[in-house]
């Protein structure tokens, strides 16, 4: 029987590994209705411009630091032998999904701010 802290542990990391497996194609998703959810911004002001590049940046960064985790887990969870070389695999998915919400974070933080300091001028 698992003792209790090892799935206190285990759960967030299991969570992060299934969520991994969808990210490859929600992170050009949402960066691409991002962009477009707030795209009135670029014409409202010079913040509202630099905001959208920021998106756009940080979905840039984001999907070439992410891309080669994807490449690695697939590797290691495909491969013949299953050891350590399967945690390893799990392991780049929960950072590829780390990714993934920094860059949910930029995108919807950085044009909410931008859309209330707009409101307020």
């Amino acid at each position: 029987m698992t003792d209790w802290s090892y799935l206190q542990f285990a759960s967030p990391i299991y969570a992060l590994r299934f969520l991994g497996l969808f990210g490859l194609s929600l992170l050009p998703l949402q960066a691409l209705l991002a962009l477009w959810r707030d795209a009135f911004l670029w014409r409202s002001s010079v913040l509202g411009k630099t905001s959208l590049i920021l998106v756009g940046a940080a979905a840039i960064a984001f999907t070439a630091i992410g891309s080669p985790q994807i490449a690695r887990a697939f590797r290691c969870l495909t491969e013949m032998h299953r050891g350590a070389n399967c945690a390893g695999g799990w392991l780049f998915l929960a950072v590829f999904v780390a990714c993934y919400l920094a860059f949910e974070l930029v995108s919807v933080i950085v044009p909410a701010i931008v859309r209330k300091v707009n409101v307020v001028t």
